[in-house]
């Protein structure tokens, strides 16, 4: 099979040709359709996760079919649409894995990172740790939802969200799209904060009611005057700076949900936050039951990503146009 490795930090993607592994017991093994490229395979190749063994095929927007069924495994057959996240495996064992919030598991296995993902034509999935996938979405649409989708829903449901609140989304690119579009879909009034104008008129169309320009207006200000400031921020750019500046613009007892992980430090002002009784918190994709939510919420309220496809073979040019965030949209590789 072909597969795209990257060997080392900061090394090349390559392309292999590999011998098609097999499933064990309790396995599957998934010919793979479609899967996104996200920032976290960005990181990979840059060497910021010192936990990431290389060498390593990346990828963690896995959707495709069931090819190969290992002992023991029941409730899927051949042919069966799938899609498999970020979450590989996790202990099953401590506290958080009991209480389902797998993802916060401290013994995880991260699929493309410490085991070979989905830029490849088949991938090893742990059966307990796929989903199926709607009729009434894609491959290719569906990818996107593994990570990104789950990451927007998933920060939304912890954020303390509830019908009808104000939700500011900063940045509207791969992963600020699909938490304006999660957002609305949920009941909120959204508000989209970017530092490029050109943005406005996608932000009005995908349901925004105010758009928020970080390099000309004053964010705070604008928040706080929206009927008293954002119940949630969702923070999806890799920018921490932009969490900083943003923190006083939330309402009283609001949150800010970090979903994108950038360099630096996040600077609260603890007045600005004690005061209004102000919280910030991470939010890393979800759990198992956390990504069914993710693809039948979308289905049913028909959320799409806006996507932009090339094949596995070109998946260097692709990894190209998302580092040089020359695509206002999320990127998928598709196997023919």
């Amino acid at each position: 099979m072909k597969a795209v490795c990257i060997r080392e930090p900061n090394g090349d993607l390559q392309i292999e040709n590999r011998p098609r592994p097999s499933p064990r017991a309790g396995e599957l093994l998934i010919r793979v359709r479609a899967c996104g490229i996200c920032h976290g395979d960005l990181m990979v190749q840059q060497g910021a996760f010192p936990f990431v063994q290389y060498p390593i095929v990346p990828g963690h927007e896995i959707a495709g079919s069931v090819e190969e069924i290992g002992s023991g495994v029941t409730g899927f057959k051949l042919g069966d649409r799938v899609g498999l996240s970020v979450l590989f495996s996790c202990c099953q064992s401590c506290p958080q894995c009991k209480q389902g919030a797998e993802n916060l598991c401290p013994n995880w296995v991260w699929t493309g990172m410490m085991v070979n993902g989905g830029y490849a034509e088949f991938v090893i999935a742990k059966a307990s740790y796929v989903t199926s996938l709607p009729p009434q979405l894609e491959y290719a649409e569906a990818a996107p939802l593994m990570c990104a989708g789950l990451t927007v829903y998933s920060g939304l449901k912890h954020s303390g969200y509830r019908k009808g609140d104000r939700v500011a989304v900063i940045a509207l690119g791969g992963l600020g799209h699909l938490g304006v579009l999660y957002a609305r879909a949920m009941g909120a009034r959204v508000a989209v904060l970017s530092s490029t104008a050109e943005k406005e008129q996608e932000a009005c169309r995908l349901g925004a009611e105010l758009f928020i320009n970080l390099k000309t207006g004053d964010a705070v200000r604008a928040l706080q005057e929206w009927d008293g400031g954002a119940n949630v921020i969702l923070a999806t750019a890799p920018n921490v700076e932009s969490v900083s500046d943003t923190f006083p613009g939330l309402a009283a007892d609001g949150t800010t949900v970090v979903l994108g992980v950038g360099v630096g430090r996040i600077q609260i002002d603890p007045v600005t936050m004690v005061m209004g009784r102000r919280h910030i918190s991470g939010s890393p994709a979800g759990s198992r039951q956390e990504l069914k939510e993710t693809i039948r919420f979308a289905a049913e309220h028909d959320i799409r990503p806006h996507i932009k496809t090339f094949p596995l073979s070109r998946a260097a040019e692709a990894f190209e146009a998302v580092r040089n965030k020359q695509l206002p949209c999320r990127v998928v590789l598709v196997n023919d």
